[in-house]
């Protein structure tokens, strides 16, 4: 046979906050002033080994904040870099069903990050790695409080999504700054309970209440349209206003807004309510945007910025 097969303390945790569905891959960053000119180079200040994607990083938090976080993934190579990685989430706690396969090489990500909370990465999706996540276990979603997801991984992701929605569940999208694709949103809108924004990286600072209100009527809950340094606006129909992000001293901005998901639906899963679940989010990602690549700080590190942060209504 050419797959093993891990199954990771179901048994031990049968309920699940925050389940996350999404690719898996080993990554790294290096954190630099600036990037450099074509065919130069550059001293890097810092650098990381992490887990990457961004649901793997809300899973982690997830975990790390005292909650049980589950991951349905793509399979991995039954190779150093895939056992290397799936050690790494057991030791974590992280709920899942993650197969090694030794048909499959381990994709791997490196990411440069620099000063002013920009980022390149080069990674490696291909479709043997992203066909395999529409195969995915799906039993811990049975046993979750909400589930995330991101649009990149679509339609890969669709039967996990799928099964999320006939369970009864909230699911957070992170569409970032895809709003505009009219084809994916369509696709979309009907899975989400929730999107999670971001701005286009050319455009549309200002346009990010209009862009709300789209969404709100093409039929999602609630918009979470995270800004950096803005930090983030909620809109619904009940409620809507703004939480402003703190200042803070930047080093890495690497993997911020799965740390926002990752703090907004810890927060959901807690009871906590809208507002105080975007603070908590804004927090977690402002202090994340200290360290060097992703990871969770101490919950009460986090709750005593979030209670100082400004809202304000429109």
């Amino acid at each position: 046979m050419p797959s093993r097969i891990t199954n990771i303390n179901r048994a031990k945790n049968p309920k699940v906050d925050v389940v996350c569905v999404g690719m898996v891959t080993p990554a790294e960053v290096y954190v630099v002033e600036k990037m450099p000119d074509w065919n130069t180079g550059t001293n890097w200040n810092h650098r990381a080994d992490f887990i990457s994607d961004d649901a793997a990083i809300v899973a982690y938090c997830i975990t790390n904040w005292g909650l049980t976080g589950g991951l349905v993934c793509n399979k991995l190579g039954d190779d150093l870099a895939g056992n290397n990685v799936f050690d790494e989430l057991e030791s974590m706690g992280v709920v899942g069903r993650f197969i090694k396969d030794k048909s499959l090489r381990t994709p791997y990500e490196i990411v440069i990050s620099d000063s002013e909370g920009g980022r390149t990465y080069f990674w490696d999706r291909r479709e043997d790695l992203l066909r395999t996540l529409e195969e995915a276990d799906t039993d811990t979603i049975k046993n979750a409080k909400c589930v995330y997801a991101d649009w990149y991984d679509y339609p890969y992701n669709r039967p996990a999504i799928q099964e999320a929605v006939d369970q009864g569940l909230p699911v957070l999208i992170n569409i970032e700054d895809q709003y505009a694709d009219s084809n994916l949103i369509s696709e979309l809108v009907g899975l989400a309970t929730w999107f999670q924004c971001t701005p286009d990286q050319t455009s549309n600072a200002h346009k990010k209440y209009e862009t709300c209100e789209e969404l709100l009527r093409l039929g999602v809950e609630g918009v979470l349209f995270t800004g950096s340094e803005d930090g983030c606006i909620w809109k619904s129909d009940r409620k809507s206003f703004s939480v402003l992000a703190p200042s803070i001293n930047l080093v890495d901005a690497n993997g911020a807004g799965a740390v926002l998901s990752a703090g907004f639906l810890y927060g959901y899963s807690q009871g906590f309510d809208m507002e105080y679940s975007c603070r908590f989010a804004v927090s977690a990602a402002s202090k994340q945007c200290e360290l060097v690549s992703p990871m969770a700080l101490p919950v009460e590190e986090i709750e005593k910025l979030a209670r100082e942060l400004k809202v304000r209504d429109f």
